[in-house]
């Protein structure tokens, strides 16, 4: 366990340096992006290590060159701490309990995960071979591109840059791939524990500044954001249940499994909860960090919450005195603000693709809608020529910069998807199964639909602030007739044909789980439209909106690729199901403010109201703690079953140590031997030679020795 606190003060000492930057670029989040900083340092090293390799060949790849990159971080932050020491310490000292939070956060997550793995540490069955091999074939490579293990004298053709950011961590500490392959998984697991938390930290502590009116603490500049400093420590619980519903709660198929097993843990299969749609795969964060998937989605993970974070931060970019600040391309901030934020959005929205390919789009959409929101916003709710080319200059500047960072992976990379294919009526999901999946994301959701629209109706929009405060500037809030004018009849009647179309959709085949998330999605637009002024509501609605949004798309189109033919949406499903449950997570944790705060009853309401309101509130309340107890069910019995019972602890995050003792039935064969033939071609063979083995099926153990174990690449496998 030694190797994982090293780890951990690595990815501390990071988060530290780059605490100017974040400082910088999170200038509208409360605290100031503190929670974000490791991400943020990890992520700066990743890509100002691999930059230069990429384009100057001749560079080596070592833990020299890794450090050599960091000191000139640590030169260059060493100035900004001088430019914001005034910021930080102000952060700090308001909300020095939350600061300590994100610690505990980070490094609890981070070991929890590297207590369980200590049980089963082995790198074995499923994937793990290749996703060990990825590691191990960059952290071998003396030279950029990083050879493919399989394909000798060709780069690796895939989305690989995750591993090579847990490659180029291990590489600087000297860590084996077979133990970076654990204390990587555990890194990003605290990594996007602590995102998470931070999120929904902000997201509340702005709203709860903003309802006790513009500069309430802190006053400054009429309460703009990067002008105040919320505290945030009444936001810290529903932090840490945005962390525990994304990380840690399991779905409700788990629940049913236990359910019909009588609770008999030894019959529980801790595996089945992420197959219960047919012919595809729901994976949830739970089960893939449970079972130590290393592939991309779940090591892009912790990026894509830091790209979430950052689209909030353009969110809440206010407007300057002078008209121009906040939009345009200076909805990334003023001065040094501009170059800053926008190259570091860029910088973690553009890895996203060479992460995993099927997050960049999600995300970048994402932003680019928080950006043209935030100008509508700006404009005071008129539609003109200079809107629309504002917005057009910040997102194709963002777009254009994302793509230009990563430029030598694409000139390499040939994507393998074949187009888009149409579901047909067989392939479509049943409604009970996305019940099971998403049932209480839906139920807090859902609830904070009503909320809005009880306080804020849908059909005679109101200028009130209630609960759901407004969060917008003066300027914003001197023009709500336009605003409501606009909104009055042809976006009501236009979602209501969508809702008419769905409701047609409905007759056909299996079109069921269509028509509900494309409804709640349409409901969404709709809470948003009218809850924009109220920025923090409208972020937390525009979260689970998207989130049904690519629930729904799954029922009508699937991305083709080598699985088409007998499970055409296998990958669809997939990768775009785990991001709804990210978003799902922000929504519900941020959510529940929301509607706990609907829930207050206003001043003018008769004793019978208050009660009334009282006793929905202890229904509602009861409901979401059993939906939540029925959720703990997996990761109690599933971590279980996964550990063997808790029986063999090993106290080591080698992944092969299992060899010098596997025999049948655990293993093919008796590994003894493999262990010491690895471990003598570790030590005496240096560089990057070519060996040669026989070539086999996949998921076999061929092409063991050179992928999976000596990281020495040979002609060509699986």
């Amino acid at each position: 366990m030694v190797e994982l606190i090293q780890m951990w003060a690595l990815v501390e000492v990071l988060g530290f340096i780059c605490l100017p930057l974040t400082i910088t670029v999170f200038h509208n989040l409360p605290d100031r992006g503190w929670a974000f900083s490791k991400a943020i340092g990890v992520a700066l090293l990743a890509f100002c290590v691999w930059l230069p390799l990429m384009s100057l060949h001749f560079l080596p790849f070592s833990p020299l060159f890794i450090t050599g990159v960091l000191l000139i971080l640590v030169a260059f932050n060493i100035i900004g701490f001088l430019r914001v020491r005034h910021t930080l310490l102000k952060v700090v000292r308001v909300n020095l309990i939350y600061i300590v939070t994100c610690e505990i956060v980070f490094f609890g997550m981070m070991f929890l995960l590297g207590w369980i793995r200590s049980y089963v540490p082995d790198i074995h069955s499923f994937e793990m071979f290749m996703d060990e091999g990825f590691i191990a074939a960059i952290m071998r490579s003396p030279h950029f591109p990083p050879n493919d293990m399989w394909y000798s004298g060709y780069p690796i053709n895939y989305y690989y840059y995750a591993h090579y950011t847990v490659a180029v961590l291990a590489k600087l500490l000297g860590q084996s791939p077979s133990i970076a392959f654990n204390t990587g998984i555990c890194t990003f697991y605290g990594l996007t524990g602590v995102n998470l938390f931070g999120v929904t930290c902000n997201i509340v502590s702005w709203a709860r500044h903003q309802r006790r009116g513009p500069g309430f603490a802190n006053r400054a500049e009429n309460g703009q954001p990067g002008t105040v400093y919320p505290p945030l420590l009444r936001a810290v619980p529903y932090g840490v249940l945005t962390m525990i519903m994304g990380l840690v709660l399991g779905n409700l198929a788990a629940t049913q499994q236990w359910w019909e097993d009588h609770g008999d843990l030894t019959q529980f299969n801790w595996f089945n909860p992420s197959r219960v749609i047919d012919k595809t795969i729901n994976e949830f964060p739970a089960f893939s960090f449970l079972l130590s998937c290393f592939h991309a989605h779940v090591l892009a993970l912790a990026f894509t919450i830091l790209a979430i974070a950052l689209a909030l931060n353009l969110f809440l970019e206010p407007v300057a005195k002078d008209g121009r600040g906040g939009k345009g391309l200076f909805v990334f901030g003023r001065g040094w603000r501009l170059p800053l934020t926008m190259g570091t959005t860029a910088l973690i929205l553009g890895g996203l693709f060479t992460m995993n390919g099927w997050d960049f789009p999600t995300y970048m959409g994402l932003t680019i809608v928080c950006i043209a929101l935030q100008h509508w916003l700006a404009y005071r709710s008129h539609f003109r020529l200079e809107l629309v080319l504002d917005i057009f200059t910040a997102c194709a500047g963002l777009i254009a910069l994302s793509f230009i960072l990563y430029a030598p992976f694409y000139i390499g990379f040939i994507s393998p998807s074949q187009g888009l294919g149409i579901v047909g009526a067989s392939d479509r999901s049943p409604l009970a199964n996305e019940i099971l999946i998403y049932g209480l994301f839906a139920f807090v959701f859902l609830s904070l639909l009503v909320a809005s629209a009880l306080k804020h109706p849908f059909f005679t929009p109101s200028t009130q602030t209630t609960i759901i405060e407004a969060d917008s500037t003066d300027d914003e809030l001197q023009s709500p007739k336009v605003y409501e004018r606009w909104l009055n009849k042809p976006v009501v009647s236009l979602l209501l044909i969508i809702v008419a179309v769905l409701i047609i959709f409905f007759v056909l085949r299996n079109s069921a789980t269509f028509v509900v998330a494309g409804s709640i999605t349409a409901l969404g637009v709709l809470a948003i439209l009218y809850n924009l002024r109220h920025r923090s509501l409208a972020f937390t609605l525009l979260l689970g909106t998207v989130a049904f949004g690519l629930v729904a798309i799954c029922e009508i189109f699937f991305l083709k690729d080598v699985f088409a033919g007998n499970y055409p949406r296998m990958n669809t499903v997939f990768k775009f199901y785990f991001q709804a449950w990210a978003l799902l997570s922000i929504t519900s944790g941020a959510g529940l403010y929301f509607v706990l705060e609907s829930f207050r009853p206003v001043a003018s309401a008769s004793r019978a109201q208050r009660w009334l309101q009282r006793d929905v509130e202890a229904l509602w309340i009861v409901g979401l703690l059993l939906l939540l107890l029925a959720s703990a069910v997996y990761p109690w019995a599933g971590t279980y079953t996964r550990t063997d019972y808790y029986m063999h602890r090993t106290n080591s995050l080698d992944g092969l140590n299992y060899l010098q003792t596997c025999k049948f039935p655990n293993c093919d064969y008796d590994t003894s031997g493999d262990y010491a033939a690895i471990r003598w071609l570790n030590s005496h063979v240096s560089g990057d030679p070519v060996i040669v083995e026989a070539v086999g099926d996949d998921y076999t153990s061929y092409a063991r020795i050179s992928a999976f174990y000596t990281w020495i690449h040979i002609p060509m496998s699986f």
